[in-house]
């Protein structure tokens, strides 16, 4: 996730357990948001590592706890548009050709929808397939990976610290990642990085189509590929 309100939702974890922890004298603590709880935290710090690839990494928050296993989240705000920014090449990872198999079909769709050289392009989805989708959420060490937990939220995070009972109440939701994968459809979301970027139906990369042309204000010659959990009403939708 990228973007100020990313960021501050980031910060707020955090800082919340992070503080909590210091109540507790720098002991360590349990950390709760929703009915999942993590036991044994003793702090916590944002990922500031990237992909091998070079795009943005899949962990937001790293939380350390007492016998030195880090605790990998994603975090995503209840309206976010998307869970990870792995582009191609991550993708590419994960599941060799997976990643080329959506461009061309996204490609064959535009065009049997008579998108027209110059046009803009509509936002296309690609519904990822069961066997796909837990190994593309949970990701890999190269991708800023894996993800254990999926924290989903409100962007402004509101924390309780019950010291009795020693538990940091987080007012989102821990979801395992696994169980995450299994429980949503996912989809890649193919969208543009310029808004004055428009179709190119020649554009093409080692025999991919690359569907987007150059940018002329800056420059950009391709599109942008994240995961997301929704997708719009009439939206264009492609099988992986």
């Amino acid at each position: 996730m990228a973007g100020v309100a990313a960021e501050r939702q980031e910060t707020g974890v955090v800082n919340a357990i992070n503080k909590a922890v210091k109540q507790n004298k720098n002991k360590p603590i349990v950390v709760q948001a929703g009915a999942v709880k993590i036991s044994n935290v003793s702090g916590a710090k944002k990922y500031t590592g990237r992909q091998s690839s070079g795009s943005e990494p899949y962990t937001d928050v790293i939380i350390s706890t007492k016998n030195k296993k880090d605790v990998n989240l994603s975090l995503k705000g209840e309206a976010a548009p998307s869970l990870a920014g792995g582009g191609m090449r991550g993708l590419e990872a994960i599941i060799p050709g997976i990643a080329g198999k959506f461009m061309k079909a996204a490609h064959k769709k535009l065009i049997d929808m008579g998108v027209q050289e110059g046009d803009k392009v509509p936002d296309v989805y690609g519904k990822i397939s069961r066997l796909n989708k837990e190994k593309i959420v949970v990701g890999t060490k190269a991708m800023g990976g894996p993800i254990d937990y999926m924290y989903i939220g409100p962007m402004d995070v509101k924390s309780n610290y019950d010291s009795k009972k020693n538990i940091l109440t987080l007012n989102g939701n821990l979801t395992e990642s696994k169980e995450y994968a299994k429980t949503h459809d996912l989809y890649f979301r193919l969208r543009a990085r310029r808004e004055d970027q428009t179709f190119d139906p020649d554009a093409e990369q080692g025999g991919i189509p690359k569907i987007y042309g150059r940018s002329p204000s800056r420059g950009d010659s391709a599109g942008r590929i994240v995961i997301t959990d929704s997708v719009p009403r009439n939206a264009v939708i492609v099988e992986v």
